[in-house]
């Protein structure tokens, strides 16, 4: 018999291509490349470490199978959508603040109205220590 290809040798022992591939490259099953770089593997070798299903039996190929629903994903999912709600509705009270404030705001000062009155500089008086042992200065 001649040398079996990674997807035969699958289907005969029933794995996977990747589970070989890992097995060839941790050698626990020996393999050679052809000429186009492909795993070629010797009967003998593969019953050597994985059992051989028999040609009339049908093969069940294990994969990895993606994971079912994961209980914590609903979790997030639900707390996702009430932060959801929330931003929502602390977005509307923001916008009632702001229609609010623009509401109250004073009005722009009128460029046609006379300039306030400044009041007029006090010169500071000389200080004096509150304390008689200290000099005034």
């Amino acid at each position: 018999m001649t040398d079996l290809s990674l997807g035969a040798a699958a289907r005969l022992t029933g794995t996977s291509k990747s589970t070989l591939t890992r097995a060839i490259r941790a050698g626990r099953l020996s393999a050679r490349r052809d000429d186009f770089g492909q795993y070629r593997i010797d009967p003998s070798e593969l019953t050597r470490v994985y059992p051989v299903k028999e040609l009339g039996e049908p093969v069940a190929v294990k994969h990895h199978a993606t994971p079912g629903p994961d209980p914590q994903v609903a979790v997030l999912e639900a707390e996702l959508r009430g932060l959801r709600e929330l931003l929502a509705e602390m977005r509307q009270d923001r916008d009632r603040w702001i229609e609010q404030a623009q509401r109250l705001a004073l009005p722009k000062p009128d460029a046609t109205a006379p300039p306030r009155p400044v009041a007029p500089h006090i010169p500071a008086k000389s200080r004096r220590s509150w304390f008689p042992w200290r000099r005034a200065g």
